[in-house]
């Protein structure tokens, strides 16, 4: 028994836990802060860093493919990287090929509805004179015209944006090449670095966060593009001007958890609602709905259970501080990045806890299961990851 000096009394054991428990959240809390504080001063080189990363993610299974085939390593990292940039590319042009095409005649929708509620206020339930209308008219297109004002300057001011934007871009890309090139090289060189007792869950972290962030890219870009398609198509069917690149929207959108389906599903509404009146926007609603439960029902249980089971709560949370902090980027790399850190600590815990186990360390306590098999697998076991050698 702990004995205290005279004339102090002793401290209450039902604080002590919580005291523990306190202190580790205090430190985990400023290590967290201290890691977004770093980033943020770096933020150029972190979002070039992590798009890369997720350049490799996506492409290391065709570049694989490839070396496999034969095909020299820098050449299929340079096919594999060219082709994910032109398909990017020429969705670009193609939304704003079809948006410029299809500007006038929604300029000339939104003007007959401005006329349509003009009629209405003048002879409907409201009652109102023509001039209230034409004073409330006015006054409307002196706030759009102020509105317009500040967004063509902040256009001016934008460039230097897209520049930045251009080199992120740019830097991610000879990143992503060079991992694909002779990233196995170097990241046994890495692995090699480390100690002895940490070379196997190191790889197997890393290993299991490309794993996770590959199959996360994948199951939004199929899953963006039925949405993308099959509303597309809807709006076509329902002769909607700006169909095409509402359907491009909503495959972009794909990749912002939770709010982005409901983001480009609502323009797809209004865009129905502007041009073909509200028996068009409805039939708009029902078959963004369709598309969406759909997606939300099928398509996610099979693609994302592969990737990320986050709670709803949890990636609504992620995302919003992501895009608080660290803007549009961080609005679409918030779930990914952390689905990849909680794969990459998984593993290493797994592998951990499987060579404790394995040495007679630890042994299972009374009523324990006993770890999975893939726990007891050697990393090896693992497919291979971006940064490690194609079987040949």
């Amino acid at each position: 028994m702990a004995t205290t000096p005279a004339g102090r009394r002793p401290d209450p054991d039902w604080l002590r836990p919580e005291a523990v428990i306190a202190g580790r959240l205090l430190v985990i809390g400023v290590a967290v802060a201290a890691a977004m504080w770093l980033v943020l001063q770096v933020q150029f080189i972190a979002t070039a860093v992590v798009l890369g990363f997720a350049e490799v993610a996506l492409l290391w299974p065709l570049a694989r493919w490839l070396r496999s085939k034969r095909v020299p390593a820098v050449f299929a990292a340079l096919l594999c990287v060219l082709l994910f940039l032109a398909f990017f590319a020429g969705l670009l042009v193609f939304v704003i090929t079809e948006v410029v095409d299809s500007w006038p005649r929604m300029v000339d929708a939104v003007t007959g509805s401005i006329n349509e509620i003009n009629d209405w206020l003048e002879g409907g339930p409201f009652g109102m004179d023509t001039q209230s209308v034409q004073d409330l008219l006015g006054e409307l297109q002196s706030r759009l015209g102020d509105v317009l004002g500040d967004v063509t300057s902040a256009a001016v001011g934008g460039l230097s944006l897209v520049g930045n934007f251009a080199t992120v871009i740019l830097i991610a890309t000879f990143f992503a090449i060079f991992a694909l090139t002779s990233g196995d090289k170097l990241w046994k060189q890495f692995v090699g670095a480390l100690a002895p007792d940490h070379r196997d869950p190191a790889d197997a972290a890393f290993r299991a966060s490309m794993r996770t962030a590959g199959n996360w890219f994948y199951a939004s870009t199929l899953t963006g593009l039925v949405d993308g398609v099959l509303i597309g198509v809807g709006l076509l069917i329902l002769d909607v001007p700006l169909a095409v690149p509402i359907g491009a929207l909503t495959f972009i959108m794909a990749y912002i958890p939770l709010v982005g389906a409901t983001l480009a599903g609502a323009v797809a509404v209004l865009v129905a609602l502007f041009s073909g009146g509200f028996t068009t926007s409805l039939w708009a609603l029902v078959i963004v709905i369709i598309v969406q439960q759909v997606e939300g029902n099928v398509l996610s249980p099979l693609l994302m259970s592969r990737a990320l089971n986050f709670h709803p709560v949890v990636t609504l949370i992620l995302t919003t501080a992501a895009a608080a902090a660290f803007g549009l980027v961080g609005l679409f790399l918030a779930v990914p990045v952390t689905g990849a850190i909680v794969a990459a600590v998984l593993a290493w815990r797994r592998v951990t806890r499987a060579r404790e186990l394995t040495e007679g360390v630890v042994s299972p306590g009374e009523g324990e299961k006993p770890p999975p098999a893939e726990a007891t697998a050697p990393p090896s076991a693992d497919p291979p990851s971006p940064l490690q050698s194609p079987s040949r």
